[in-house]
């Protein structure tokens, strides 16, 4: 008796869900929720007030959970049309840095941190003198040889139409998005996002043989300051 009774509660309780669950469903697509466009008062300089785009981009959809957040970008974005945008700041109104050259880059990289992250490399590619080729060629050397010349491994057509050598320039972008700089190569690795990451790994894949060129120099901001000058920049 006791146990019919504590399942007849939990149905009730379920259906209670079930039917709260279901009226909301039913409101919202009954009544269509209507975003007017304009602030329900006026802000002192006639203007809504900023909004942050990228926040919103990057929070959505939260970003819309408080009540009056659609009305007032919509708002901002009809007050801004025809209008030229407002430059963005970094950092209390300072210009954000230019990110470091690759000499520079190279300069400060740990070749040792370089060798832990290319571990993960290791299911694919060999980096022994003389070791074999995995499902991607041996990158013993690598650095300054030519593109798809390793002996012995069958490259995509891709790559074997990717002309150059693997200069320390190329290794860099490579590295950074194999697919979007070698469209339809077979190389699924995403990338490395991280400069500070592809500077250590190509530092230590420099290391790898003796036919690496030299490295790069940092760019002073003095010898930059001159090139810009002399309009080769």
């Amino acid at each position: 008796m006791g146990r019919m009774r504590g399942t007849a509660v939990a149905l009730c309780v379920v259906g209670a869900v079930v039917t709260a669950l279901g009226l909301g469903w039913f409101s919202d697509k009954l009544y269509t929720r209507v975003r007017p466009g304009q602030l329900a008062y006026r802000p002192m300089d006639e203007m809504p007030p900023r909004v942050d785009m990228a926040a919103i981009q990057r929070d959505w959809p939260a970003s819309f959970a408080e009540p009056g957040e659609g009305s007032r970008v919509i708002a901002y974005h009809r007050a801004m049309r025809g209008k030229a945008p407002e430059p963005s700041v970094v950092g209390g109104g300072t210009t954000a840095a230019p990110p470091p050259d690759l000499g520079t880059l190279l300069a400060r990289a740990d070749a040792g941190a370089g060798k832990q992250k290319v571990q993960l490399c290791m299911s694919c590619h060999d980096f022994t003198p003389g070791g074999p080729n995995r499902i991607g060629p041996n990158l013993w050397g690598v650095v300054g040889r030519p593109v798809a010349s390793h002996a012995g491994f069958a490259y995509s057509p891709a790559m074997q139409a990717h002309r150059g050598s693997w200069s320390y320039d190329n290794l860099f972008d490579f590295l950074g998005s194999p697919g979007r700089v070698v469209p339809g190569t077979k190389m699924t690795f995403a990338g490395l996002r991280r400069p500070e990451d592809r500077a250590a790994v190509i530092k230590y894949l420099a290391t790898l043989g003796t036919g690496a060129p030299p490295l790069p120099q940092p760019k002073t901001a003095a010898a930059a300051k001159d090139m810009e000058a002399g309009g080769q920049l």
